[in-house]
């Protein structure tokens, strides 16, 4: 009979367990003679007296190299990676197709703004002289002009009371200088012209019918048309003649006109007495001896009015007075 150490009631011999609360019984001194201490760092070799064989998973299932490399990668985390580089994928294609629209949609506004912007300097171009010196500019008309004479041609005045008109210049002449500088061409005027600034006075040199004339001209902003009267068409003048006129040399004289052809039936020139190829060399008053001053000419007389026209039939000057028609 023994005690037991923990409620101190007895035990047979023979008992492995204390009958009243259960607790083991203290192993002899046999049971306890092959226990030794743990040693971790000892070498741990297979237990005494053990013949089987441990546990070892199979290589196919868990492959060493793949736990060793990566051991948290499954199935389900590679199709997760695989997943979001098919969705990065696709979203760079999106992004870069979205890219190439913005590109050729910007480069598509920039050339229209650019062609824009090219038709505005070029019709601004085309009215600096125009509005800076109140004439327009043509191309050169050989007739009555000799061959060594080089200059700007004028083919009409603007206005009547522009920088062009006060300075004494007149329709057909050619400007020769402008600022002590030769103007062979429009080019070479509008390059003399940015080189002037508003307001200022210049020298100018024009060649008229044999003489050369040295006059002075102001220059007006070439940002700014000038003042035109603004005429309905039933306001505006008619003569009564095709647009089949053209500039023409007296013959013998230092002088030149319009030839008028195609006159109207009961016109007012038909009815003035004039015939298809009399040249008219003064109008109102006015000098004329380009085609686009003599039509701003008509325009600019007022219907039912009397009007003086000198012309030339031949060699011979003539002179007449008709009534101005309403224009159509």
């Amino acid at each position: 009979m023994t005690i037991c150490q923990s409620c101190g009631a007895e035990r047979g011999s023979q008992d492995r367990f204390c009958r009243s609360c259960g607790v083991p019984a203290a192993g002899s001194v046999a049971e306890l003679e092959d226990t030794r201490r743990f040693n971790p760092s000892a070498a741990q070799g297979t237990p005494s007296g053990f013949t089987g064989q441990f546990y070892a998973p199979p290589v196919s299932v868990y492959p060493t190299s793949s736990m060793e490399s990566s051991p948290y990668k499954t199935a389900s985390l590679r199709k997760r990676l695989l997943r979001q580089k098919s969705f990065w994928i696709f979203a760079l294609v999106l992004v870069s197709m979205f890219m190439m629209v913005g590109v050729g949609i910007g480069m598509k506004v920039s050339n229209s703004r650019r062609n824009v912007m090219e038709n505005r300097i070029r019709r601004v171009s085309a009215e600096d002289v125009p509005n800076a010196f109140g004439f327009r500019p043509g191309l050169l008309s050989d007739a009555g002009y000799p061959q060594d004479v080089k200059g700007t041609y004028v083919e009409s005045l603007v206005t009547d009371d522009g920088p062009a008109a006060l300075a004494n210049i007149q329709a057909g002449d050619l400007v020769l200088q402008l600022n002590d500088k030769s103007v062979r061409s429009i080019t070479e005027l509008r390059d003399v012209l940015d080189s002037l600034s508003v307001g200022q006075v210049v020298p100018v040199k024009v060649y008229r019918e044999g003489e050369t004339l040295s006059l002075w001209i102001k220059v007006a902003d070439r940002n700014y048309a000038p003042l035109q009267l603004k005429l309905e068409t039933r306001e505006q003048g008619w003569f009564g003649v095709n647009n089949s006129i053209r500039r023409c040399g007296i013959p013998g004289e230092q002088k030149c006109g319009v030839e008028i052809q195609g006159l109207n039936d009961n016109s007012p020139a038909d009815l003035g007495g004039m015939r298809d190829g009399d040249v008219i060399t003064e109008f109102n008053g006015f000098k004329v001896r380009t085609p686009e001053e003599f039509n701003r000419r008509i325009r600019l007389s007022k219907p039912r009015s009397k009007v003086a026209v000198i012309f030339y039939r031949g060699n011979a000057e003539q002179k007449t007075e008709l009534i101005i028609g309403y224009r159509r």
